[in-house]
């Protein structure tokens, strides 16, 4: 972990790009910047671990950085992914709890923080950054209900599809056809769909080998009937 120094003086690209501070003019984002301090990690580097004091609203600035936990048996369970624009530790500065989970660097990152004190007080003088905040933490309330239905009531197949279908919303169409690109790897996406990485490849090559996709390497897959895969979850 080293401190960088590259956005100060500007209007701070962690503020730029995280829509709870989307609301904030030129002098508000210069507030925000005097506050936040930027650093950069190496990929593996954890930023806290379970039991560690929250002190800090971290936004991730580029890079990606994984929220997980570990089972007794040693699993590690991935909560979520963040990347450019993202923050987290959020329920730590409202709840005076520790943190619940571990937070490593994917790759190399750069990360920012704004301290407790700075960002409870930037929120009573910007009330709609406090508003922009509760919207973001209800939509990830509601994701994490998702999860956690996925998780407990469907087979990792059903899973497996869940999130192909998820990604072929942000992916390229190719007339009735959706290439995606996968940001995470098959043992990264094993630890995000709660199984192991052997299964995540036989359901892959499962679904290759019935003409539903096809598979790139280990970072790009063609979706050929996105219907036709969202039959197979609803039947």
């Amino acid at each position: 972990m080293s401190d960088c120094d590259r956005c100060i003086g500007t209007a701070h690209v962690c503020a730029r790009n995280v829509p709870i501070f989307a609301s904030l003019n030129e002098a508000g984002l210069a507030v925000v910047n005097s506050l936040i301090r930027s650093l950069s990690y190496e990929k593996g580097e954890l930023l806290f671990s379970p039991g560690d004091v929250g002190t800090h609203l971290y936004i991730v600035r580029s890079g990606r950085v994984k929220l997980y936990d570990i089972s007794p048996e040693g699993r590690q369970q991935i909560i979520r992914i963040l990347s450019q624009g993202d923050f987290f530790g959020e329920l730590t500065l409202f709840q005076h709890t520790k943190q619940f989970c571990y937070a490593e660097t994917m790759e190399p990152s750069g990360v920012c923080q704004l301290r407790q004190s700075d960002f409870k007080e930037l929120l009573q003088q910007e009330p709609k950054v406090a508003l922009a905040l509760l919207e973001a933490m209800s939509a990830r309330l509601s994701q994490a209900e998702s999860f956690i239905s996925d998780l407990t009531l469907k087979t990792v197949e059903e899973r497996l599809i869940s999130w192909l279908l998820m990604k072929a919303q942000t992916g390229a169409r190719l007339g009735n056809e959706v290439e995606i690109t996968l940001e995470l790897g098959r043992e990264e996406l094993a630890q995000f769909l709660g199984t192991t990485i052997e299964t995540v490849s036989r359901r892959l090559n499962s679904l290759q080998a019935d003409g539903i996709l096809t598979l790139y390497g280990h970072r790009t897959l063609v979706l050929h009937n996105v219907e036709e895969l969202e039959g197979m979850l609803h039947s």
